[in-house]
């Protein structure tokens, strides 16, 4: 027996979302199974099934770096922050990313 990914979506508009899992010996056994496990009560408007063997995994690349860092959303991603912003104006410098020169003076008050 083949294990077959399911995917589904409630609306035509949302995103296909990994629904779970069904064992069969052919792509006809599979729908139907799916159909009967994650859409038996009118759940969604599309399911896809595929061979586990044929889905393709992308991890994150480090290129993204710190892109990724959501430490911002926890009270503790707060602390440190001096350390954190100096580590990446060095990592950015290092890679020679960083604009020289000093930064301009920036003021909140018009003068008018």
């Amino acid at each position: 027996m083949e294990v077959w990914e399911v995917f589904s979506r409630r609306t035509t508009d949302d995103p296909l979302v990994h629904v779970g899992a069904v064992k069969a010996p052919d792509l006809d056994m599979a729908l139907l199974l799916a159909r009967e496990a994650f859409l038996r009560h009118g759940e969604g408007v599309d399911c896809y099934v595929t061979q586990r063997g044929d889905l393709h995994r992308i991890s994150m690349p480090q290129t993204l770096g710190r892109g990724t860092d959501k430490s911002y959303r926890r009270p503790d991603g707060y602390a440190k922050i001096g350390a954190k912003h100096k580590k990446m104006r060095e990592e950015i410098a290092a890679k020679g990313l960083a604009i020289p020169g000093e930064r301009p003076p920036t003021s909140r008050r018009s003068d008018g």
